[in-house]
């Protein structure tokens, strides 16, 4: 750690919801590159550490072996900040992921006005596969067209499941957003990716989710009790990808009898994780209206809850 009169040098993770940003946080963790380092986590609980890399859990509060710290991002940032700063032995780093549908700019001018913090480095995650799809939405277009636009560096993911020209065509348009943005490729990787939305498998169980009508973005938790079958939790998501924008959280599952199932999913894909710590049963939907994700939620529970045919 550093002496409090030094500043805090701030890494500032943005992105949409489902680009991928809690999983670079995490391969930065497991990386070990990064010491004395404070993270805060826009979704800490879906934060999936190693528990060779875990020091000790206080709370809210994950203490790393590599002397890095890891907690929740607070709704009144500005506060947490100067708390922070008057820990006896305030961290060197600070990395911040953003949640997914904050506008870079807000964020960037609160830190580079904090006292003690200087604004070091500022990425936004894109999942190219999706960005096209994205910035012609009609409820979170302009959105992500100012996300893009306020950004001095793109990390650009999930660009491998395109071909050439498919790749060109999204890339053109973010530098058309933003022609003074830094273009850079996150590596190419066969695990972690998701499994491939498959919206005609559900479409044709639940043909009624493709006639709901998109409303304003809204958040709708769901608790689910017992075991659920996540092949057909994942059909049912797929299924419901014209309304849909982010479905995470963590199930009960035959798969896991030690732990439960990390599920997060974006109309890119699925990805379930094993995790071997119990967790709440809760999934959390954000999609576009509240009405069409309360009718989702009735529908996972009795057909994700039902035995597998």
């Amino acid at each position: 750690m550093r002496d409090s009169d030094h500043s805090i040098g701030v890494h500032l993770v943005c992105g949409f919801l489902g680009s991928g940003k809690t999983t670079l946080i995490n391969d930065m963790i497991a990386s070990g590159e990064i010491s004395d380092a404070l993270f805060l986590i826009n979704d800490f609980g879906s934060m999936n550490i190693d528990a060779d890399l875990i020091d000790s859990r206080e709370g809210g509060v994950i203490r790393l072996t590599n002397g890095c710290v890891c907690c929740g991002l607070s709704g009144n940032l500005s506060s947490q900040l100067t708390q922070i700063r008057r820990w006896p032995d305030p961290p060197r780093r600070l990395v911040v992921e953003a949640s997914g549908v904050a506008q870079p700019r807000s964020l960037m001018q609160l830190f580079n006005s904090a006292p003690g913090y200087c604004l070091a480095q500022v990425e936004l995650l894109v999942d190219l596969s999706l960005i096209g799809r994205l910035l012609e939405d009609s409820t979170v277009g302009e959105l992500v067209r100012y996300q893009v636009a306020e950004v001095p560096v793109i990390l650009i993911n999930r660009w491998d499941v395109l071909d050439e020209g498919e790749r060109d065509a999204s890339v053109k348009q973010l530098e058309a957003l933003n022609p003074d943005v830094t273009l850079s490729w996150s590596p190419s990787r066969e695990s972690g990716m998701p499994t491939p939305r498959q919206a005609s498998l559900g479409e044709s169980v639940f043909p009624e989710l493709g006639q709901l009508v998109p409303g304003v973005l809204a958040t709708f938790t769901l608790t689910l009790p017992g075991t659920i079958d996540a092949r057909r939790l994942a059909q049912l998501l797929d299924a419901a990808g014209e309304i849909l924008l982010r479905a995470k959280g963590f199930i009960l599952s035959e798969e896991a009898p030690d732990g439960c199932l990390l599920i997060q999913w974006t109309p890119s894909g699925s990805i379930v994780t094993q995790t071997f710590r119990r967790q709440a049963p809760t999934l959390v939907l954000i999609g576009k209206g509240r009405d069409n994700l309360a009718y989702l939620a009735t529908l996972l529970l009795t057909y994700a809850s039902a035995p597998s045919r």
